[in-house]
């Protein structure tokens, strides 16, 4: 039998519990939290990246400011403000936990395809790894490949992880390239395969 790994998290606020679409699918969709910095973290709260945008204050910075829907903040329609992603930009974006696991366990970050066939959006870094000692949150950078603008909202599905158990071999380093077994295929690379 085979023993089902334990994985810890903490939802953030703002955030939202993975989730698995049907009892088949092997990837928990993840859900966009807010807009996040590549390069600083919150002061304070040094698990986090600063949020930039949370799709609830008016950002203070203007270079994001502009990309918000400002009509939402004041209009009392009930819809939430969101980012207006132009064509060919990327933002990161936070998906709202932090997890715990055995190692060596760790998640992949990949697309979904209904975004990226349906809309033109996808992730680009994927399969963005997650290693079992990292306690932040991960972060997706969503890229618009659209030649128009995209609506990115809260609570978006916005990618999908996948956990995985790693093999940790041991490594053992041998003086040439003729050390090493040969092979039908030898050094052939990109395409040496063909198409058959």
């Amino acid at each position: 039998m085979i023993e089902i790994p334990k994985v810890l998290l903490n939802v953030l606020p703002g955030g939202r519990m993975p989730e698995r679409q049907t009892d088949g699918a092997i990837g928990y969709d993840v859900y966009a939290r807010a807009v996040v910095s590549a390069h600083t973290m919150d002061p304070k709260n040094p698990n986090l990246r600063q949020t930039l945008f949370d799709f609830t204050n008016l950002p203070p910075n203007p270079d994001v400011a502009r990309h918000v829907s400002k009509k939402d903040f004041n209009d009392g329609n009930g819809k939430e403000p969101i980012y207006i992603m132009d064509p060919g930009e990327s933002v990161l974006v936070g998906i709202g936990f932090i997890t715990a696991m055995s190692f060596p366990m760790f998640y992949w970050v990949a697309p979904r395809s209904g975004l990226a066939s349906k809309w033109g959006i996808t992730v680009t870094n994927a399969p963005g790894t997650v290693d079992p000692d990292y306690r932040g949150e991960a972060g997706v950078l969503v890229y618009n490949r659209n030649e128009t603008t995209f609506d990115l909202r809260r609570g978006m599905r916005i990618a999908q992880i996948i956990f995985q158990w790693a093999l940790m071999p041991e490594i053992a380093i041998v003086n040439s390239p003729e050390d090493l077994p040969t092979t039908s295929r030898g050094s052939g690379g990109f395409g040496s395969t063909g198409l058959q």
